[in-house]
């Protein structure tokens, strides 16, 4: 039952203008990634993989390029990989993206 009601509370979510949700760091966005997780594993594991994703997605992460590579570090230091990301994070669309392939280091 709980289950359902967690499900339900995200189709909801869904409804709501996408002008007043969050911006999601994550190619599988924070409410698709808990629907599945609660389709799959039930009420409990939803929960748990929410309160996993809301620490993930707190204020302080950087996206970096090295070795050809996008990566995301969060602020607690979870890297995830290019794949992973959302595509509004990584070129053309993000600007401020650190570029480790090009940043020199000058010895005095």
């Amino acid at each position: 039952m709980m289950k359902y009601l967690l499900l339900l509370a995200i189709r909801i979510y869904w409804k709501i203008p996408t002008k007043w949700h969050q911006k999601c760091i994550f190619r599988e966005t924070c409410s698709h990634y808990v629907y599945r997780i609660a389709s799959e594993r039930g009420f409990k594991a939803g929960i748990t993989a929410l309160r996993e994703r809301n620490e993930l997605c707190r204020p302080g992460y950087v996206v970096y390029r090295s070795q050809g590579h996008y990566y995301l570090r969060t602020a607690n230091g979870i890297v995830f990989e290019e794949h992973d990301i959302a595509l509004s994070e990584l070129p053309p669309y993000n600007g401020f993206i650190l570029d480790l392939d090009n940043y020199i280091v000058k010895n005095n």
